[in-house]
């Protein structure tokens, strides 16, 4: 009995012994695995604190089969869209001022919004490739450690793995921030808190590789609310998931350092669930920097999909969905090549140029807006001309030596920027495959029927049509043009909603239309209230303008 208790102590000693021991890289055997596996404690930035690794990281890397990590980022904007918390769509929302006008007003860009949008860089594609900050690029990997592994894994074909379910990730995440900080830290927080920041505590932590350190600083800062939503949960599901798939492959997982440590941690729950877990450590030699070079020289050979808009304006071939993330004025797209570290956007912008003639650009005035507003040095620029529109093809080149392109059409209806970003000359050397498979929706003689995914109406347009929220949540806008008898069509569909008092149907349809009237300068004739609709016109003559 003696000698049994002796073993278990000295086991529990050897087993605390390790856990303190500071490392962020712990080897996983045992428990009936044919093969080690790995787990490693990231920090979700690009900054070079992030990047203090060695030989073993890199080379356990190399050996693995699979990547594991919280989340899978290729997941992230399809999650985004079925749950419905991507973009900023506009309208189904309150509207306190302008209740009348602010829906249907006609915004036309102008010369600096134009300008605005060919400088535009999408911040959501640098959060999901990049997370790096302009004022401390030159202190930055080219991307943050999670991105690393993945595309490390993704490159050489290694399946990747998600360790949690990402709605029950968010949910928890969410939940555990109503009740985050204590009302004062521990004691002995406090003091170190006064000698230095605590953002360097934990860094400095961090470059330590001290995870107990960390446990204790989350413990006497964070609620056991925060700690049980944030972490324990969240430990318990990864720690669940990596048992299951670590039985079948020799996995890399990374995850966020916090996760690592304390009887919470998923080093102690993997523990209790029969596994061994050491800590692995090495020197950082020229051997690590070449296992890391391989990885970021590689590139990932892409299978290409023919992707379209909701109206099927044009059909582009990508290595990645086409997603639309933002219709607020204008709708913006984004493919996010995750892989090579390289992405490809699309702005599209009505200029309303029938309703507003000073709103009308011409080639000619958009080319006199590079030179600003395209990043960099311009090293090439040329007229091109696609399916009957005519555009400008431009390459471009960062301070940093990263290559961008860019593809821009003029139509009756709009303006749209086509970019294409990536690391390197990534852009030079394969945005041609891109940007040579543009083609535009053919236009015909014959109208044809639009209607929304949700069949709410139906409407006959001329075939040269704009309808880029046809199955999205938000208003709902149609233009269109048929240049046999230069005729313009439009249509607006918005969700209005009174929370406190709603006039009578022939106030309210009158209301509408006469905002939307002031805003182009006209002077209407109504008709009766027929039913629960109102008719109107006003006649605007294009060649003495007047109204």
């Amino acid at each position: 009995m003696r000698l049994t208790c002796t073993i278990v102590l000295l086991c529990l000693y050897f087993q605390n012994a390790a856990q303190e021991q500071n490392s962020l890289l712990w080897e996983i055997s045992g428990n009936g695995m044919e093969k080690t596996s790995y787990l490693y404690g990231t920090m979700h930035v690009s900054k070079k604190i992030a990047f203090r690794l060695d030989d073993v990281f890199y080379e356990a890397l190399q050996q693995s089969e699979k990547v594991a990590l919280e989340s899978d980022p290729a997941s992230w904007l399809e999650n985004d869209i079925d749950s419905g918390s991507s973009g900023y769509a506009e309208g189904n929302s309150f509207t306190p001022v302008g209740f009348y006008t602010h829906p249907f007003t006609i915004k036309h860009p102008s010369r600096e919004d134009l300008a605005a949008y060919l400088a535009f860089e999408d911040r959501l594609v640098n959060n999901i490739l990049y997370r790096t900050n302009e004022s401390d690029q030159n202190f930055e990997e080219e991307t943050y450690l999670d991105m690393f592994i993945y595309q490390a894994g993704s490159k050489f074909n290694k399946p990747i793995i998600a360790l949690e379910d990402l709605e029950e990730s968010a949910a928890l995440v969410g939940k555990a921030s109503l009740n985050a900080i204590k009302q004062k830290p521990d004691e002995w927080l406090q003091k170190k808190m006064q000698r230095q920041d605590l953002m360097y505590l934990m860094q400095d932590a961090y470059r330590e590789r001290n995870i107990n350190l960390l446990d204790s600083i989350d413990r006497a800062m964070y609620t056991n609310h925060y700690l049980e939503n944030m972490l324990y949960i969240r430990n318990a599901n990864m720690a669940h998931r990596l048992d299951s798939v670590m039985q079948t492959a020799k996995i890399f997982a990374g995850i966020g350092a916090a996760h690592l440590p304390g009887e919470e941690g998923v080093i102690s729950l993997l523990r209790n669930m029969g596994y061994t877990v050491n800590p692995l450590v090495s020197a950082s030699s020229a051997k690590g920097i070449s296992i890391k070079e391989a990885f970021e020289s590689k590139i990932r050979d892409n299978s290409y999909v023919a992707y379209r808009p909701d109206d099927d304006l044009f059909t582009i071939s990508l290595p990645a969905k086409l997603y639309p993330v933002s219709e607020t004025v204008s709708t913006t797209y984004i493919s996010p090549d995750l892989s090579n570290g390289s992405y490809f956007m699309l702005n599209r912008i009505p200029t309303f140029s029938f309703l507003k003639k000073e709103s009308s650009f011409s080639l000619e005035d958009i080319e006199g807006l590079l030179f600003e507003n395209i990043p960099g040095k311009i090293r090439a620029k040329t007229r091109i001309r696609k399916n009957g529109y005519e555009g400008l093809d431009i390459t471009n080149q960062l301070k940093n030596g990263d290559y961008q392109r860019y593809q821009i059409f003029r139509t009756p209806l709009e303006i749209l920027i086509f970019k294409m970003g990536g690391e390197g000359d990534y852009v030079a050397a394969h945005s041609d495959t891109i940007f040579n498979s543009l083609k535009f929706r053919k236009v015909t003689k014959e109208n044809v029927k639009l209607t929304s995914g949700f069949r709410d109406f139906e409407v006959a347009m001329p075939s040269m049509h704009h309808f880029t929220n046809r199955y999205r949540k938000g208003n709902r806008q149609i233009e269109a043009y048929d240049s046999i008898t230069n005729s313009y069509y439009f249509l607006r569909k918005a969700t209005l909603n009174d929370f406190s008092f709603i006039e009578e149907d022939t106030f309210e349809l009158r209301q509408i239309q006469k905002r939307f009237y002031q805003d182009l300068n006209l002077n209407p004739t109504y008709r009766q209230v027929d039913a629960e609709s109102l008719e109107s016109q006003a006649i605007y003559d294009t060649v003495t303008n007047r109204k």
